[in-house]
């Protein structure tokens, strides 16, 4: 197709026979000599040829400068260095470790590479013990360094807690909308907020029960098999995690009206009560059923073991849950979209179960649980969320106390529990 006609197109070639000149200094003459020249060279730039004039304009080299053209802006182009997203994650969750769980995550942090080429994910691993463990070394570097902080880290519960009410971890509300979706445990949810926020996204959990050998003629612990088959709770009374599990499970709550820490006297006497009965021990016996957290359970099991709720006072059951959970805790805000994408991507159902299978875990979503382990997934449904650390650290102590009073000094559950209220008012 012929091109329409553009008055500017002629001007421009017209344009392409004349040279720009910077006069300097020199004499009138050879300022008139280039316009005479000029003008005749624009006259004939129609005719076919231009013969050259019989004498040719002389103008002196050093009255006219070097030709210059104006300067013109070049646009900088974009900077598509990518941008490193930082990972902190401790030894158990290593990508590069030798095992199955490793692998897995390994493949999942590199097709998540691929999907964001403008990232880089750089992980590293810290210790959970020690100076140099995960929490302080986030306190160390939140002081010192906030710049290289992780936007993306794992952390169990408790240090979870700690890091977001010390200012270290930041919301995520309003990142993501992944907590309201059905598929989770029904303790997942609390355990990822603090104060009303949510702070992450929790995908590996620790829950508390009972382990036994199912039999013929034991096939479920319940208070009654266990009078039955003259077997016992097996725990450790200088820990907390049974009677908070038990004292939930009475629905009473941990606060009084005040909201302040607080148990209930008659409640804790019940749950003394309990203790001193023929059901519970704090030594080995022939037939004990020890009180374990699934990841020990996990680890050292045989294959036909259980792990089943704990029977407690007035029939009732009980189990707790802590989990590890995806946490922000970088100080580049336009860097916390994709650590909560990389978070997300981490907690999808299909991975979880294929990850924390083969970490021995349990997953935090139901669609992530093998649809055999029956004896888990009730578990699962019936755990209640560990408590916050203010109250563990407020009310742990008084159950210990407590117990010593009942187990070590012999005294009645109503003295134990009285004594132990008066000692922690």
């Amino acid at each position: 197709m012929k091109k329409p006609f553009n008055h500017k197109d002629t001007r421009r070639k017209k344009e392409k026979n004349f040279v720009f000149l910077r006069v300097l200094h020199g004499k009138k003459l050879e300022i008139l000599s280039i316009i005479i020249l000029l003008s005749f060279l624009t006259s004939c730039a129609n005719l076919p040829s231009i013969s050259a004039p019989t004498e040719a304009t002389t103008i002196n080299p050093e009255s006219i400068s070097t030709l210059e053209i104006p300067a013109t802006e070049i646009p900088t182009p974009e900077d598509n260095t990518p941008q490193i997203l930082r990972v902190w994650l401790p030894p158990e969750f290593d990508p590069d470790a030798e095992t199955d769980a490793g692998a897995i995550l390994r493949t999942r942090l590199d097709n998540f590479q691929k999907r964001r080429p403008d990232l880089i994910v750089e992980v590293r691993i810290k210790s959970t013990e020690g100076q140099a463990s995960l929490f302080n070394a986030l306190i160390a570097t939140h002081q010192a360094a906030p710049s290289i902080m992780p936007d993306l880290v794992a952390l169990p519960r408790p240090d979870f807690e700690k890091a977001a009410q010390e200012g270290i971890l930041h919301p995520i509300d309003g990142l993501t909308t992944l907590l309201d979706d059905p598929d989770w445990f029904p303790y997942a949810r609390p355990l990822a907020h603090i104060q009303n926020s949510a702070y992450g996204l929790p995908f590996s959990a620790n829950l508390l029960g009972l382990r036994y050998t199912p039999t013929e003629d034991f096939p479920l612990p319940t208070l009654e098999s266990l009078t039955e088959q003259e077997a016992q709770i097996l725990f450790d009374p200088e820990k907390s995690e049974l009677s908070f599990c038990l004292y939930l499970a009475s629905g009473i709550s941990l606060h009084n009206e005040e909201g302040q820490p607080a148990l209930d006297e008659a409640e804790l006497t019940t749950l003394l009560t309990f203790y001193q009965s023929d059901l519970v021990t704090e030594a080995e016996s022939e037939k004990m059923l020890p009180v374990l957290w699934s990841d020990d359970f996990l680890d050292e099991t045989p294959a036909d073991a259980r792990l089943m709720p704990i029977p407690g006072p007035k029939g009732s059951t009980c189990s707790l849950a802590s989990a590890w959970l995806w946490s922000l805790a970088g100080s580049a805000p336009d860097l916390q979209p994709a650590a909560v994408e990389l978070a997300e991507y981490l907690s999808d159902s299909t991975f979880l179960a294929e990850w924390t299978a083969a970490l021995g875990t349990l997953p935090t979503r139901p669609t992530a649980l093998d649809e055999n382990e029956t004896a888990f997934y009730e578990l699962s449904l019936l755990a209640q969320p560990l408590p916050p650390n203010d109250i563990v650290e407020a009310l742990g102590e008084i159950f210990i106390q407590a117990t010593a009073n009942l187990l070590e000094e012999g005294v009645s559950p109503e003295a134990a529990a009285k004594d132990a209220l008066a000692q922690h008012q």
